[in-house]
This record gives C-alpha cells, sequence and structure tokens, in this order.
C-alpha cells in the first residue's frame, strides 16, 4: 500500500486564480519522490495541501489525498497528522530562538510518544546522535544562534524523528546550506528513510539535489504536473521541453560555477 496518494488535486485563491490543476502522485514506504519546479510553480503549495496547512485565502478545489489509505481530504487530520513531520529550507526560522535545542527536540518526543520529561530528554539526546551531531548532550545544552545552520537542520530531522513519521515532506531541506553540508543533509535523509521505512516527499528545484536522493520525480509546472517518473531516466531523457529547459538551466550553473 502507498504511503501517500495523491489524486486530481486542485488549489486556487479565494480569488479564483488556480495554483494547482489535477495534480496526481503517490509515494511507497521507504521511498524518496521530488518535486521540482522553478518558484512559483506550486510545490510548496502541494506539501502545506498534504500537511492540511493550506495558508488563508487559499483552499483545495478538487482531488483526494489519502494516507495508508486513509482518506483525509475533507476531515480532521488530527489522528493522522500526528504521523507526518515537515523539515522547511530555513531551520533557525523554525526553531525556538529562546530554548536549548535538546528541550525542543524533548518536547516533541513527550508529545508523541508520551513519556515523562526526564526520558524526553534521554531520548532527544539519543536522537541528537542518531542525526550525527557530535557531543550530542552538549549540543543538547545549546540555544539554536549557537549552531550552525547545518547543525540546525539537523536538530529539525531528530525533531521530526521524534514524530515516529510515516510521512516526512521535506521543503528545500538544503537551500541555505553549503555544498559539503547539503551532501551530509542528503546522505542522512536517505539513511534515515531506508531506517524506519518512512515515505518522504522531497520539495527542491535543484536537480542534482533529485539525483542524488530521489527513487522517482515529478515535474510541475505553472501547476500542472508535466512529467513523471523514475529518477535516472526522466534526468537523462527527459521527455518534456520544460524539464529540458530546466536541465539545461542547471548544466549553464555549474559551467558558470567553475569559471
Amino acid at each position: 500500500m502507498s504511503r501517500l496518494v495523491v489524486e486530481n488535486l486542485g488549489i486556487a485563491t479565494a480569488a479564483g486564480t488556480q495554483i494547482l490543476e489535477d495534480v496526481s502522485f503517490d509515494i511507497a514506504p521507504g521511498e524518496i519522490v521530488g518535486l521540482v519546479g522553478e518558484s512559483g510553480s506550486g510545490k510548496s503549495m502541494t506539501s502545506y495541501a498534504v500537511m492540511g496547512i493550506l495558508p488563508r485565502g487559499v483552499h483545495q478545489t478538487s482531488g483526494r489525498i489519502l494516507v495508508d489509505g486513509e482518506d483525509v481530504t475533507d476531515v480532521e487530520r488530527r489522528s493522522v497528522a500526528c504521523h507526518f513531520a515537515m523539515i522547511f529550507q530555513n531551520p533557525r526560522d523554525s526553531l525556538n530562538p529562546l530554548m536549548r535545542v535538546g528541550e525542543q527536540v524533548a518536547r516533541m518526543v513527550a508529545l508523541h510518544q508520551g513519556v515523562s520529561r526526564r526520558d524526553a530528554r534521554v531520548q532527544a539526546v539519543e536522537l541528537l546522535e542518531q542525526v550525527r551531531i557530535a557531543q550530542p548532550a552538549e549540543a543538547a545544552r545549546k540555544y539554536p544562534h549557537q549552531l550552525s545552520g547545518g547543525m540546525c537542520q539537523r536538530i529539525m530531522i531528530a525533531m521530526a524523528l521524534a514524530c515516529r513519521p510515516r510521512l516526512l515532506l521535506a521543503d528545500e531541506p538544503t537551500t541555505a546550506l553549503d555544498v559539503t553540508v547539503q551532501s551530509q543533509i542528503l546522505d542522512l535523509m536517505v539513511e534515515l528513510t531506508e531506517q524506519i521505512q518512512c515515505g518522504v516527499l522531497l520539495v527542491t528545484h535543484d536537480l542534482g539535489v533529485v539525483a542524488e536522493t530521489c527513487d522517482r520525480v515529478n515535474v510541475l509546472h505553472q501547476g500542472n504536473l508535466v512529467e513523471h517518473g523514475p529518477a535516472m531516466d526522466l534526468l537523462h531523457n527527459p521527455q518534456h521541453e520544460y524539464t529540458r529547459y530546466l536541465l539545461d538551466s542547471a548544466r549553464e550553473l555549474e559551467v558558470d560555477g567553475r569559471a
């Protein structure tokens, strides 16, 4: 059974402007599926619709969203939302600057696993170790501003793991990181996905990220799904003109970066 199924999803503004139209895809347990497109193509709005957190003035106009076979389109999602986790592109914006990071992870553990505060703190340190943070007990006592961007993103992944998610949505999770740290974070996501067998929707504009992490990929253009398929097949033999444009643009950026 698919972890997530999105069928014929449509999203529009209150003024009637169509943001997404007839978008369909699925994600299996242990699979990373990419959602690719330029800014404004509807990538993030798709992930918000899945989470049930569409912004004010935006609503779903058509389609269904199923999680482990359960239709959650028009119901209170609290029963399944506890099995969702989301990672954003600017981790410091998602962390409480006035709270030690270990305490933030511990709160997620206590909330989702129902353990005591003391046990939650112990598990929080274990989660920091799991996401490869050196000296996790010491790191747990620090505030977000005392950690690098890569470390903060690892904290966000630890918080996601605290939810024991069946579905992880990662919205441009490496955009704010340098190349070396980006590769480390992506490797970590792949490893953890295989370990816990969650499904991952990876929202990105970076085809290099797709090549490194994704099993399959969906290409969005102006709110429409224009191409989808196995990642390597699509990257090496794109069928749609827009996908070829994205690949050509990525190659030009790579060449310019080497110049």
